[in-house]
């Protein structure tokens, strides 16, 4: 797939909630496909979101169907952000961006060893750092590599 692809299927709107009735996390993209995924934890879902909206654009480029850009994305949890741990936010944005670990710590400025340790939990990020953390998920334009 198309790097550039890759690039703008990242900035489709994406929601992610959690469904008691299912007992799992729903994800949609609304500009693309609501409802479209499902999975036990938000990096599972934000992944298979990246993927269908990757889909989709490489779909409509290959059958030359126009497409409105996305907006921006924005991941919102409902429901569930209580009971969301740092290890999973810092996973979920870092994918969600399409960089390597390497390429994370780097744009955040911490070392590799740092941000692997956010991601298992076995470290958390400071307050100043989950709020960065918080304020890239909502604008990850501003993450430069």
């Amino acid at each position: 797939m198309k790097k550039n692809t890759k690039k703008t299927a990242k900035l489709f709107t994406r929601i992610i909630r959690w469904s008691k009735e299912d007992n799992c996390y729903i994800g949609s993209l609304p500009e693309i496909a609501p409802n479209c995924c499902h999975g036990d934890t938000i990096a599972d879902v934000s992944s298979q979101l990246d993927d269908i909206a990757e889909i989709s654009l490489a779909n409509c480029t290959a059958c030359g169907i126009p497409y409105d850009p996305p907006g921006s994305a924005l991941i919102i949890i409902n429901g569930a952000e209580k009971n969301v741990s740092s290890a999973q936010l810092v996973l979920s944005l870092r994918r969600s961006l399409g960089l390597n670990q390497g390429e994370f710590a780097a744009a955040l400025g911490i070392s590799q060893s740092t941000l692997s340790k956010w991601e298992t939990g076995a470290r958390r990020p400071d307050a100043a750092a989950y709020k960065l953390l918080r304020i890239l998920r909502q604008k990850p334009d501003l993450i430069t590599v």
